[in-house]
């Protein structure tokens, strides 16, 4: 999979990786949350990630009251990538097979790709699904809310970012771009353990 994002990471433009930053608005809803991007094609609307690539790995995004916030992690080979879902602590899923967004990530560049509030989701999920579970992931399939804003629809994002990458990864010099979303969707994958799933199988 693609290498961890770490605060002396260089990252140039000739880079065969590809950096995807998003925001995210304050929520104090759950503690923590995860957001899943995978490679995928918009015509045929299939996955098409492997074990080694196409997947990302941002990390954990923990609660906090006040504060707009930049993540950012990165994906290998470059393409088109879409959001599969948004899981809350390991095991509570929105899936947005229904209605997501898909973007063409480009290889040696910073992809900020913009803003999601998690609020309208974690509220849905809590709302939605029960409290509690034995180790088995509880999806939100068909409905769930991807409440995002575009860079376009975000004020001086450009400068903002440019300062982020500056104070936490100072060796990230590639050039920044703003992908166009795509309205897309998806067919869930089946499993044999456990039936309906986000993902393929």
């Amino acid at each position: 999979g693609p290498p961890k994002l770490k605060a002396d990471t260089a990252f140039v433009e000739d880079s065969q990786l590809a950096l995807i930053v998003y925001e995210v608005e304050p929520q104090v809803i759950v503690p923590h949350w995860s957001l899943n991007m995978l490679s995928f094609d918009v015509e045929s609307r299939k996955w098409t990630y492997t074990l080694l690539n196409g997947w990302s790995h941002f990390g954990q995004v923990k609660g906090q009251a006040d504060g707009r916030r930049f993540y950012a992690g990165f994906v290998k080979p470059g393409g088109v990538y879409a959001i599969n879902n948004i899981r809350t602590q390991g095991y509570w899923e929105a899936c947005f097979n229904g209605a997501t967004k898909a973007f063409k990530i480009e290889p040696g560049r910073v992809n900020y790709i913009g803003v999601i509030d998690p609020n309208p989701t974690q509220k849905q999920i809590a709302e939605s699904l029960p409290g509690e579970t034995r180790q088995t992931v509880l999806s939100v399939f068909d409905t769930a809310i991807l409440a995002y804003t575009p860079a376009s629809g975000r004020e001086n994002w450009q400068p903002d970012l440019s300062s982020f990458l500056a104070a936490n990864y100072p060796k990230v010099t590639a050039p920044i771009v703003a992908p166009k979303p795509i309205d897309t969707s998806f067919a869930p994958g089946k499993s044999s353990v456990a039936g309906r799933i986000c993902e393929k199988y």
